[in-house]
């Protein structure tokens, strides 16, 4: 096996299980929250977060996308002294950068968020976290950038068992909203520590001047490209709000929240794999063959998406009810609406697993312009859209706007790396008909029983997952890239079974590998 295939397959593995764990804290804390907290309330941290996102990505200046570009190069010279000089002069310029921002933002927060009922004090709370979640993001990115995975899922888990703890802690002794934003200032800085303590772990070396113009150049472009996709993600949220107020927002926010996982899973997956992809996409381009053989690294990653986020999507959508009473409470599953719009939100979001998919390939090959036009594009149709559907229909008009706008985004994707040769889904056709299949088998089982407790709905989880997996292999949906990522992730006492799996039930080999 290829040492790329096996630093892959060990780097994504271990980040998808770190993602498993963050998704269920984060599930778990959320789920304490709307037992302690008004849904009012709910909707107050909602809209406190949409700050909190918008405030943290601007502060990194897109520092944190030009990581994976700038240090794999520069280590791969064997430039270490560069990129030590990379991280300390992105460090002094992100802190620069967030002080400024901070300060207009305070200036401008009573015309920016006067037409809410938020605290001020609440409002000004959650802008002082702005500097040390901007250097918690690009320090995040620095570390993957590095490939030094487990450190980075390390340094995941113990932010969020900080910030989830804090959280609780704080709300239990009466802060309630204050309490959160507070809690998220402690995660914060305990993962600037954290996160800043491994960076500098293996950079005990002098420094070597880097120059910071040409990858501010690549940064900034990028920071349009993420505000277009902040804004598409919370534009809803927001036009919910202002029809409908902060009880409506809180009950879509906490379904969006669950959903979450799904979206960090994809998200690992894809970031996990970016700086591969734009290795692969050099090597094809210096061979002449990128147009030939990126539709393959595409079909790869397109298909284990689809593996890790069908089922999730398919058994809660059948169970949705249950689902939102088991975790947050009979107000939040008996709602007006809310139950059709978390199924059909939890059946979007594997698609959206995909778009994140098709993004990270079509960011690998430098479509900064592409993301850009088609994000104004869905930015307009969404606030009509929304603005129309929500009037009417409430938290469900907002819930089919994103299911809409998910399938604009698949659709532009796809047409662009139809255009650019580089993906057809005839080749996802027999493995997402095989995988919806098992799926709706497994969502079955958990609908018939009927779970009405926690531990029964885990449990009845976890056997869903059992059949979805049985029957996948008794529908020979697998392939030989299966059988070399299962050598890589699992411990060599496993072997036996993975080499009796394998030959056993042989398979092609295909260009996957």
């Amino acid at each position: 096996m290829s040492d790329t295939t096996s630093s892959a397959a060990r780097g994504t593995s271990t980040l998808v299980l770190q993602a498993g764990v963050s998704g269920f804290l984060r599930i778990l804390n959320i789920s304490i929250l709307t037992r302690l907290l008004l849904p009012s309330d709910m909707g107050q941290i909602g809209f406190l977060a949409i700050i909190y996102g918008y405030m943290q990505f601007l502060g990194a200046l897109g520092l944190n996308h030009a990581s994976p570009l700038v240090i794999p190069e520069e280590e791969d010279a064997g430039r270490l002294g560069r990129v030590k000089s990379f991280l300390k002069r992105s460090t002094l310029i992100i802190l620069v950068s967030s002080v400024v921002m901070v300060l207009v933002v305070l200036l401008l927060a009573p015309y920016l968020f006067g037409w809410t009922t938020v605290s001020s004090d609440l409002i000004y709370l959650v802008i002082l976290i702005a500097p040390f979640s901007a250097m918690e993001v690009f320090l995040d990115s620095f570390l993957l950038g590095r490939y030094d995975i487990r450190r980075l899922a390390g340094g995941r888990i113990i932010f969020d068992i900080v910030r989830i703890t804090a959280t609780i802690g704080l709300v239990l002794l009466g802060l309630e909203v204050a309490g959160v934003m507070t809690g998220w200032l402690v995660g914060e800085v305990a993962a600037v520590v954290v996160f800043g303590t491994f960076a500098l772990r293996r950079l005990k070396i002098p420094s070597r001047i880097i120059q910071m113009r040409p990858i501010l150049a690549f940064a900034i472009p990028s920071l349009l490209f993420q505000l277009v996709d902040v804004t598409i993600q919370n534009s809803d949220k927001l036009i919910l709000l202002f029809l409908r107020g902060e009880v409506d927002l809180g009950v879509y926010d906490v379904s969006l929240r669950v959903l979450f996982m799904l979206s960090l899973l994809a998200l690992t997956v894809s970031t996990s794999l970016y700086p591969i992809l734009t290795r692969v996409r050099l090597r094809l381009e210096e061979r002449a063959e990128a147009d030939t053989k990126m539709g393959d690294v595409v079909a790869v990653l397109v298909r284990y998406v689809l593996l890790l986020l069908v089922p999730i999507s398919v058994v809660v959508a059948l169970n949705s009810k249950v689902v939102l009473m088991i975790l947050f409470g009979p107000f939040y599953a008996s709602y007006p609406n809310a139950s059709l719009s978390f199924s059909i939100l939890v059946l979007s979001y594997s698609l959206w697993g995909v778009v994140y998919a098709l993004h990270s390939v079509l960011r690998s090959m430098g479509e900064a312009r592409f993301f850009i036009i088609i994000g104004m594009g869905v930015i307009a149709f969404e606030i009509v859209g929304c603005w129309y559907l929500t009037s009417i229909m409430g938290l469900l008009g907002s819930a089919i706007i994103r299911s809409m706008y998910i399938v604009i985004l698949f659709v532009t994707a796809y047409a662009r790396l139809r255009q650019k040769s580089a993906y057809s889904l005839r080749s996802a056709g027999g493995p997402a008909l095989r995988i919806g299949m098992a799926s709706l088998v497994s969502g079955m089982l958990v609908l018939l029983v009927a779970p009405t407790t926690l531990v029964e709905l885990l449990l009845w989880l976890t056997l869903a997952v059992v059949l979805y997996l049985l029957l996948l292999f008794l529908m020979r949906e697998y392939t030989s890239l299966d059988f070399r990522i299962a050598r890589a992730v699992l411990p060599n006492r496993l072997y036996r079974i993975v080499d009796w799996l394998e030959y056993d039930n042989p398979v092609e080999r295909t260009s996957e590998e």
